[in-house]
């Protein structure tokens, strides 16, 4: 494996000794070794995720199509119903899959875009914000008020880690999804 600069490398040995104390194995595995998948995925950034449309009261839950990723899933719950002039909530989730974990040293934060119509009274969330943040999930709670009816799309980018005990992964998530206004 190649490492393109110092600060990279500094990066992931930063990420590896904050996930779970002490490492037996080497900090830059060989290419060919197990532990060179989890350590090469963090040096791609995450491929924008394929969206759910946020549909109105009835569908609870979203479950987002990433790009093959089995390190986690990303979850958006959009509002029962949103209405104008009323305040909705989305939940917008990273739950961990498998032996991966949410590393909690991590700067985890959720910064969106609000589309037109949509005011968003805080559009950067960042680790205090979280409505949850442990090992099972990093959970943000995303308080938004409609000024005008329609399909709203909201865009934005999750940071995040995940770790395991032979690698941590820091992870950019493109976010995209529609809320319904009436």
């Amino acid at each position: 494996m190649t490492i393109r600069s110092p600060r990279y490398a500094l990066l992931v040995l930063g990420l590896a000794v904050a996930c779970g104390g002490d490492q037996k194995k080497p900090a830059t595995p060989d290419a060919t070794s197990p532990e060179a998948k989890p350590v090469a995925q963090a040096a791609k950034q995450a491929e924008p995720a394929k969206t759910a449309d946020a549909a109105p009261a009835g569908d609870k839950v979203k479950l987002v199509d990433g790009p093959g990723d089995d390190r986690f899933a990303l979850r958006i719950t959009p509002p029962a119903d949103a209405a104008v002039g009323r305040e909705g909530v989305v939940t917008v989730a990273a739950v961990p899959q498998g032996p991966w974990h949410i590393n909690l040293d991590f700067p985890t934060k959720l910064a969106l875009s609000a589309p037109e119509g949509v005011t968003l009274p805080k559009p950067e969330l960042a680790k205090a914000d979280a409505a949850k943040l442990d090992e099972k999930s990093a959970e943000f709670a995303v308080k938004f008020t409609p000024t005008s009816a329609g399909d709203k799309t909201f865009t934005g980018e999750f940071k995040f880690a995940v770790c395991q005990d032979e690698a941590c992964s820091p992870v950019t998530q493109k976010v995209d999804f529609k809320v319904a206004v009436k």
